[in-house]
């Protein structure tokens, strides 16, 4: 799989089975409260998947309702399931508003303990889960932060978010995103997403900053950041650049590298470029400064 496909499939994954959270320091400007879900009652309005329909809780110690903290909870091997879409851990959290006429509206999750989050494609593991749905923003965290989806997986060690509002996903804290094929780490890995024609959501952009390494198809790319067009397969880099394919090299301070061919053109910004270039090594794809 070409890194194009590798990047939308892994960041879809947070996007496909999204249990939103609410976090500071969001990865654009602060997301635009939405009006929250109307439940019939109990956790009947946590929106866990895009779709429509009641959300089905059990729990083997049962669910308590702490009215006057306004809360619903579900514990032991609690489980909430909407259509294809469902959240399993300890313990399920519920915060509501309620007014004069009864009517409540959740808008607030919280999932403690052995979290997965489980979608027709897709499989999220953390220790903690926080779904706003009022800010429509996710944040996943736990000591072995997970998504996977066949062979193809994302991990992060501080936590995995999603900005419904700002069509977003993050993965913080030396993150890697790989298959077989390809892989891809940064201290922060940021995904953006515009609607295709069909008017789904399509990942468009990825954003690598710190530490950033690209590895694939005989090439590895190191950058101080990076910026990923998956349509057009470019990444451009910046910061102390160094790309590796076989055993060339060549340094620089920007470059702009095409995934599929393997090619690289590299400036110095007012530094000198530096190429080494080993006879019988592997040619196939030129750098070029």
């Amino acid at each position: 799989m070409r890194a194009s496909g590798l990047v939308a499939a892994l960041f879809a994954l947070l996007l496909a089975g999204h249990v939103a959270a609410q976090q500071n320091g969001a990865p654009a400007a602060a997301a635009t409260p939405a009006g929250a879900s109307e439940p019939n009652s109990g956790l009947g309005g946590g929106t866990l998947s895009s779709g429509s329909g009641p959300v089905e809780i059990d729990a083997t110690e049962g669910i308590e309702w702490r009215r006057d903290e306004q809360v619903y909870i579900a514990k032991g091997n609690a489980r909430a399931a909407r259509g294809d879409t469902s959240i399993s851990a300890d313990s399920l959290i519920a915060h509501y508003h309620g007014d004069a006429t009864g009517k409540t509206d959740i808008y607030m999750v919280e999932a403690l303990g052995h979290v997965v989050v489980v979608s027709k494609d897709a499989r999220i593991v953390g220790d903690r889960a926080i779904y706003n749905l009022e800010t429509g923003s996710a944040v996943i965290t736990g000591s072995n932060l997970r998504a996977s989806s066949k062979d193809q997986f994302v991990t992060a060690r501080d936590s995995m978010e999603y900005w419904e509002k700002q069509n977003a996903v993050v993965a913080r804290g030396k993150a890697v995103a790989a298959n077989p094929q390809q892989e891809v780490k940064a201290d922060l890995l940021t995904g953006y997403f515009h609607p295709d024609k069909a008017g789904a959501k399509k990942l468009y952009q990825v954003e690598a900053t710190g530490n950033v390494v690209i590895t694939g198809k005989g090439s590895v790319a190191r950058a101080t950041k990076a910026i990923y067009n998956i349509e057009t397969d470019v990444a451009t880099l910046e910061g102390a650049v160094k790309i590796t394919r076989g055993k060339n090299q060549i340094n620089g301070e920007h470059a702009v590298y095409n995934l599929k061919t393997g090619q690289a053109k590299i400036t110095g910004g007012g530094k000198q470029v530096k190429t080494l270039l080993v006879p019988g090594s592997d040619t196939k794809a030129p750098l070029a400064p």
